[in-house]
């Protein structure tokens, strides 16, 4: 069964526009949208969507926190995308840490919204690309960063599925590029988790932008 779309977005001449469009690419049953937090708390008590799109426009970067915080909490299925007014890294890093699986800039274009959207119903995280620049730079620039250290190095075939997971794709789109199973790239995927000593793709990301593997 396809998956409910909730946004949470303004202007209404904006979201019923962008609700059409997606409506044409057949991904979705339904698609809400919402313009006040008590339509959108409204919308996720009568039908919890699976995806919720929540944009900057509607809140503060401290409310839209304690929103999403609220809504992992009571409804924990709900793989939630942000669209931000191009957050620093730090901010960016706290929307995860809350719970988000996704993060665009509001300049992102309709294709990479597309991209996070797939991303997102594979259980896969998703970054825009403008955001991994800033997170690039902003490593690039702490003088007194330190460098991370594993205690077994990452072998050629997991450093090829770490540059995959860095670019957004996901186990089903490795298995095909690398001619793998997806089972092969779930346990390469665990193994690389493990080195590393993160929990999740963005602890990864994180490492990969750090060490400078993904400039």
């Amino acid at each position: 069964m396809k998956p409910r779309l909730t946004i949470f977005d303004e202007p209404m001449l904006y979201t019923e526009g962008l609700s059409k469009l997606l409506m044409q690419s057949k991904i979705f049953n339904t698609i809400g949208i919402c313009n006040s937090l008590e339509t959108l708390s409204q919308n996720l008590k009568d039908q919890p969507p699976e995806i919720l799109v929540m944009s900057s426009n509607m809140l503060m970067l401290t409310e839209l926190y304690k929103s999403i915080e609220d809504i992992i909490t009571r409804y924990g299925n709900i793989k939630i995308i942000v669209l931000g007014n191009s957050y620093d890294v730090i901010d960016i890093r706290k929307l995860f840490n809350k719970g988000i699986k996704s993060y665009l800039d509001r300049n992102s274009r309709y294709d990479e919204f597309l991209k996070s959207i797939n991303a997102v119903l594979l259980n896969e995280i998703y970054i825009c690309d403008h955001a991994k620049e800033r997170m690039i730079s902003f490593i690039s620039n702490e003088q007194d960063k330190r460098n991370l250290h594993i205690k077994e190095p990452l072998t050629r075939r997991e450093m090829e599925i770490l540059r995959f997971i860095c670019d957004g794709f996901s186990s089903k789109d490795i298995s095909g590029k690398l001619f793998i199973s997806i089972n092969t790239v779930e346990t390469h995927r665990k193994k690389i988790l493990l080195k590393l000593n993160v929990k999740n793709s963005v602890g990864i990301v994180k490492y990969a932008l750090e060490n400078h593997i993904i400039d």
